[in-house]
């Protein structure tokens, strides 16, 4: 445990800080605005906060500032995960933040960690991304959400569960896939009364449609919308919920998804996607894709077979789960399935942008606890595929900055680059705007206006491998 001990009193060390006056000259701001990127711009933090911001040599600097030429750097705001999972935070936090995540969503996990480690961010005793937390997720019975999850089977469960959860502390509510009607619902309202989002999966008894007309606030993974799509809807939806065999062979399994999936792809309808699309737009129901969790365990023997450098972050032991042969969710796995997934991916892919295109308010979140999914990194992968779906490399950054802020609705501190907004920013050595792989480009960070220059980041991922390789972190 002692590199663990020494993760942490350095992560002390630099919370403890004091408050810094720092300036940026001649550096480009891409405010996030939805304006063109500005150049040769001073940016003056004081305390937490962004000062001011103008050109260059029209700015005064305050007596004592610490001044960094940024000549041909990028400023860009701090990003945001909006769907993860972690269980530890010595080497997840130092990742989020080296990375440039500065903001997280905690979907799902123990309730007594994530709100003590959201209070310690908070306060300043602990260096990590600010955290939006829900603590279990709420499910029907059986359960089926993996991780920490609670039951409710009727209505007043449902209720009471979200009376108990506002006042655990919960930041949202997320449903999942087996709650009934009734209870669903019934968790909507009294989230409504409490003033808490519900968030999560579409689950099998509501409609993406009805989800959105009701008011759930976001939705994962893309949810059920390609079902939605098809004109066999409510075949899919009685295919979905018929019982599995109890012949043992686990291999039926995946066997049956890619045989439904199959059809749910060939019956695909455009209009049926446009019709559903206008009430997304018009509830505002924002859609996390978390494409990156799709791309990995769809090319997951790809990633096995041919590595990732990224591995050096994981214990040997957490990697073992990740191996398609040992992964519960990957060796059964069948030739039908692999293919069905691979066609699967490309179609949402297509969504995605046809989503974008139809003006559907998107966030970044990567599933992060998926194999090969890494905390922070895998949201620069979740831009890329942003791109590669269809969006501009400014929509993507603004579904990762901007577009967050939105959605918890501060607007007023955070996702954007302006006078009196928290100093929570990533400095680039190259333009992402031209190629949106640049975002991996980190010289440094700021945190809460704390600068951490790219030699304190590299020691703060060292101590991780460091962590890693001694395999004393399982989550």
């Amino acid at each position: 445990m002692k590199t663990l001990a020494a993760l942490l009193l350095f992560s002390t060390l630099l919370v403890s800080l004091p408050a810094q006056r720092v300036v940026l000259t001649h550096v480009t701001v891409i405010d996030m605005t939805g304006a063109p990127a500005k150049a040769d711009m001073t940016l003056v933090i004081v305390g937490n906060r962004i000062a001011t911001i103008g050109r260059t040599g029209k700015v005064t600097i305050p007596t004592g500032a610490q001044v960094i030429n940024a000549s041909g750097k990028f400023v860009i705001p701090g990003l945001w995960d909006m769907h993860a999972h972690f269980t530890e935070i010595e080497r997840s936090f130092p990742m989020f933040i080296a990375n440039g995540v500065l903001g997280v969503r905690n979907m799902g996990g123990k309730a007594e960690d994530l709100f003590r480690w959201r209070e310690e961010v908070a306060k300043g005793k602990l260096l990590g991304p600010r955290l939006i937390a829900c603590g279990p997720i709420v499910d029907g019975s059986p359960i089926v959400a993996h991780g920490p999850a609670v039951s409710v089977s009727n209505a007043a469960e449902g209720r009471q569960m979200v009376v108990t959860l506002k006042q655990q502390g919960a930041d949202f509510i997320k449903v999942y896939d087996r709650l009934s009607r009734e209870a669903y619902f019934a968790i909507i309202d009294q989230a409504r009364r409490e003033g808490l989002p519900v968030v999560g999966h579409v689950p099998e008894s509501i409609t993406a449609t009805e989800a959105s007309d009701a008011g759930q606030k976001s939705i994962e993974h893309l949810g059920t919308i390609l079902r939605s799509c098809s004109t066999i809807e409510d075949e899919l939806r009685r295919l979905e919920t018929a019982p599995m065999p109890s012949s043992g062979d686990y291999s039926e399994i995946p066997r049956r998804i890619a045989a439904r999936g199959e059809r749910m792809l060939d019956t695909y309808d455009d209009g049926k996607a446009q019709g559903l699309f206008a009430h997304f737009v018009k509830n505002q129901t924002w859609q996390v894709p978390t494409l990156a969790t799709k791309q990995a365990l769809t090319f997951v023997d790809d990633f096995d077979r041919n590595g990732d450098e990224r591995l050096r972050y994981i214990p040997k032991s957490e990697q073992r789960w990740w191996s398609p042969q040992e992964n519960f969710l990957l060796r059964y796995r069948t030739a039908e399935y692999i293919s069905y997934s691979k066609r699967l991916f490309q179609k949402e892919l297509e969504l995605v942008g046809a989503m974008r295109r139809a003006g559907v308010p998107l966030m970044t979140g990567t599933d992060l606890s998926i194999p090969y999914t890494f905390a922070g990194f895998s949201v620069h992968d979740e831009l890329s595929l942003l791109v590669r779906a269809g969006l501009t490399p400014l929509e993507a950054l603004q579904a990762a900055t901007r577009n967050p802020a939105v959605f918890l609705g501060e607007s007023s501190s955070l996702g954007t680059i302006e006078a009196g907004k928290l100093a929570n920013l990533v400095l680039l050595d190259a333009n992402p705007l031209e190629d949106i792989r640049n975002t991996r480009e980190i010289n440094a960070v700021f945190v809460n206006g704390r600068y951490l220059p790219q030699s304190v980041l590299q020691k703060m991922l060292a101590e991780v491998v460091a962590a890693a390789k001694k395999d004393t972190v399982v989550p």
